[in-house]
C-alpha cells in the first residue's frame, strides 16, 4: 500500500511539473557538469545546495550508469523526499534524511535558464554525517549546517555526547565522517596553562571531554573529518598540542618584543575584563592597560565578521597542503567568515599535524592530520554561508560547499571501503 501511494505522488508531481512548465522557446544551450541533485518539486530542480531552475515539460532524462533513472518519473523516485527543515524540532541522537534516496548527480543542458535535458552520470548512497554535540538542544544554527549536508548529497545525525572512549567508538559507528563545530573557548588546563586577563573565559568540560574523545577516536579510524574554528582549535589540543588564548594580546606581544613591525599594528582600546556575579555579567577595567592589537587589519573577531584570507602579495595556503589547497582552488581564498579570539598555537602544535595555512599576521588558519583519509582543521567558518549570505556580505555559496563538499566525498569514500 505505501508503495502504491509513493507511485502516485510521483505521478501526479510529474504531471503537474509538466502541465505548470509548458514549452519554451529554444536557445543556445548551456551545461552545468557534475550538478549534485537534491529534490524535484513544482518550482523546478534543486542543485549545487543553492540553485533551482524550472523543468522544460519535454525534458529529457538519460541513464549513463545503468541505474534505470532514465524518466522523470524515475528520477523524482531515485531522489527521494526532502525534509521540512524550518519548523523541524530535533535532538542530539536523531537522524535527518531518512526519506531521502541516492545521492545523484548530472549533467544539466539548460535554455533560458530553464533545464531541458538531465544526464545521470552517479547515483550512490548516501554517507552520514555526524554534527559534533553541543548541548541537549538542536539550534537553528545546526538545523542549518544539517541542511547544507544534506542538500550536498549526505544524510544527517546530531552525534550525541560522550564520556569515554567506548562511547566514542559507539558514536563513530554510526557516521561515515564527522563534522566539528564552532562554539566556546577550550578550557586551558587541558594543555597545561591558566586563563589570563583576556584568554580564556566561559568553556564548557562537558563538551571539551566530548570532541577530545571524538577527535582521537576518529583519527585513530581513519573516519574522515572537517573542523571548523573551534572545531580547529581542539582538534590541536586533542593531538597534543596548545593555543593562543587571546589573539590581540598575543599580537601586541609580537610587537613589543620586535617580531612584528609597528607600522603594521592597530591598537585596540581595553575593553575591560568581563566577571560573573550574583546580578549578572560585571565589566571592569584592566589596570594596567593591555596592549592588544590587530595586524594587517585583519581582525578576527568582532567587526565585519569577515577577513581575507591572502593576496597577490601574500600567499596564504601552502602547496604542500593535501586537501585545502585544492579545496579553495590554490593559495588563497577572497573572504573568509571569522568569529574567533582564540587560535592554534604554532609553538604548540599537535602530534602529526601540519599547518598548511595561515593569515599574513602569522595566525593559524588550516592543519591537516594527512596521514588519514580526510582530517582537515581551519579557523574560519565556511558552514555559515554554505545555504545563503548571512551578513549581507558578497561570499560564494559555491566556495563555502567545497569545504563541506569535501567531507561528503571523502566520507561516501570512507562508507563504500566498510
Amino acid at each position: 500500500m505505501r508503495n502504491n501511494r509513493r507511485r502516485l505522488a510521483v505521478a501526479v508531481l510529474v504531471a503537474v511539473l509538466t502541465m505548470a512548465m509548458g514549452s519554451i522557446a529554444r536557445a543556445e544551450a548551456v551545461t552545468v557538469g557534475d550538478a549534485i541533485l537534491y529534490a524535484v518539486d513544482e518550482t523546478g530542480i534543486s542543485y549545487n545546495v543553492v540553485y533551482t531552475a524550472p523543468l522544460a515539460a519535454d525534458v529529457a532524462v538519460t541513464d549513463e550508469t545503468g541505474s534505470g533513472i532514465d524518466s522523470l518519473e524515475a528520477l523524482v523516485a531515485a531522489l527521494g523526499t526532502a525534509p521540512e527543515m524550518a519548523e523541524a524540532v530535533f535532538a542530539p541522537g536523531d537522524t535527518v534524511g531518512d526519506a531521502l534516496g541516492l545521492a545523484v548527480r548530472a549533467t544539466l543542458t539548460m535554455e533560458d535558464g530553464t533545464v531541458t535535458a538531465i544526464a545521470v552520470t552517479s547515483a550512490q548512497e548516501r554517507p552520514m554525517i555526524g554534527i559534533s554535540w553541543k548541548k541537549d538542544t538542536i539550534g537553528s544554527d545546526y538545523l542549518g549546517f544539517a541542511e547544507a549536508y544534506l542538500r550536498g548529497g549526505a544524510r544527517v545525525t546530531f552525534m550525541t555526547q560522550v564520556t569515554d572512549e567506548a562511547g566514542a567508538e559507539a558514536m563513530l559507528a554510526r557516521v561515515d565522517g564527522i563534522f566539528m563545530t564552532g562554539g566556546e573557548d577550550v578550557n586551558p588546563a587541558l594543555y597545561g596553562e591558566e586563563a589570563y586577563v583576556h584568554g580564556s573565559s566561559g568553556w564548557n568540560d562537558a563538551r571539551d571531554t566530548s570532541d577530545i574523545l571524538m577527535i582521537r577516536a576518529a583519527i585513530a579510524a581513519d573516519v574522515p573529518m572537517l573542523a571548523v574554528c573551534r572545531g580547529e582549535q581542539i582538534f590541536n589540543v586533542a593531538m597534543g598540542g596548545g593555543l593562543i588564548q587571546d589573539i590581540p594580546a598575543y599580537l601586541g606581544s609580537l610587537v613589543v618584543s620586535g617580531e612584528i613591525d609597528p607600522s603594521r599594528a592597530q591598537w585596540l582600546p581595553d575593553t575591560g575584563v568581563r566577571s560573573w556575579t550574583a546580578d549578572g555579567p560585571v565589566t571592569t577595567p584592566c589596570l594596567p592597560t593591555h596592549y592588544r592589537v590587530t595586524v594587517d587589519g585583519l581582525v578576527h573577531s568582532g567587526g565585519t565578521g569577515y577577513h581575507v584570507l591572502g593576496d597577490d602579495e601574500f600567499l596564504a595556503i601552502d602547496e604542500s597542503a593535501r586537501w585545502l589547497y585544492d579545496i579553495a582552488g590554490g593559495p588563497n581564498l577572497a573572504l573568509v567568515a571569522t568569529a574567533h579570539h582564540q587560535a592554534v598555537n604554532p609553538e604548540k602544535l599537535g602530534e602529526g599535524l601540519t599547518i598548511v595555512a595561515h593569515s599574513s599576521d602569522g595566525i593559524v588558519e588550516g592543519i591537516e592530520y594527512q596521514d588519514n583519509l580526510f582530517a582537515l582543521g581551519i579557523q574560519f567558518h565556511p558552514e555559515r554561508d554554505a545555504l545563503r549570505d548571512t551578513r549581507d556580505v558578497d561570499i560564494s555559496q559555491d566556495e563555502c560547499n567545497r569545504f563541506l563538499g569535501a567531507l561528503v566525498k571523502y566520507a561516501g569514500i570512507y562508507a563504500s571501503e566498510k
